[in-house]
């Protein structure tokens, strides 16, 4: 099954996925076109031969111990392995360590990417990085999942922070005007739902074709 980038969650034009290799911020002309840029690395991790059985292998061994059709299991078994470590996955024993991009740059890579980074005992990424892991394993899973930009001055359209977003149940339904569950794993204090609070926001969900 295929996967494409959209909009906000309810209603806007779907966009063809074409972005499968690594990008950097200076590739796109502003932010709100690297989230979409974010949005299809996901959306194709899922379309590929070679990353698609790793990424499936990974999410399934992480929430090995939820019960069937127990949302809530996976998405917090997911969190947490990315956040501080599973011992079902020793690429990910420790989680993935929060650390900054090179400096004057901002480089996003694959969820395929940073777990082999991981096997290599690099796993750490940024925000961008975390947001790419969480949403490609979830997505891995059936979640419906996206990647939303965060900045702290409502209005201006500058954004600061990224971070995965899922929507539960799996399946719906969703009550009007859900927005999903953020997914922030990159603060010390967070937790599934946790977000940042006011702020500009922008969100892309990944769709099925």
């Amino acid at each position: 099954m295929n996967h494409r980038a959209t909009g906000p969650f309810r209603g806007t034009p779907r966009v063809a996925s074409s972005a499968s290799a690594p990008f950097k911020f200076e590739d796109v002309p502003d932010q709100a076109a690297g989230l979409k840029r974010m949005a299809q690395l996901i959306a194709n991790g899922l379309s590929t031969t070679k990353s698609t059985p790793v990424l499936i292998r990974t999410a399934r061994q992480i929430t090995a111990d939820c019960d069937g059709r127990d949302d809530m299991c996976e998405v917090e078994a997911i969190f947490d392995a990315v956040k501080n470590g599973t011992d079902k996955v020793p690429a990910l024993s420790k989680g993935v360590r929060y650390v900054s991009d090179t400096r004057g740059t901002d480089h996003f890579q694959s969820a395929y990417a940073t777990l082999k980074e991981c096997e290599a005992g690099a796993c750490a990424e940024d925000c961008d990085g975390h947001a790419v892991l969480l949403a490609s394993l979830l997505l891995a899973l059936g979640f419906k999942v996206g990647v939303r930009a965060w900045g702290p001055k409502i209005g201006t359209k500058a954004y600061s922070h990224v971070y995965a977003v899922v929507a539960i149940p799996k399946h719906g339904p969703w009550p009007k005007g859900y927005g999903g569950h953020g997914l922030d794993t990159t603060v010390p204090d967070s937790y599934v739902g946790w977000e940042p609070r006011k702020g500009e926001t922008l969100t892309y969900w990944i769709e099925e074709d």
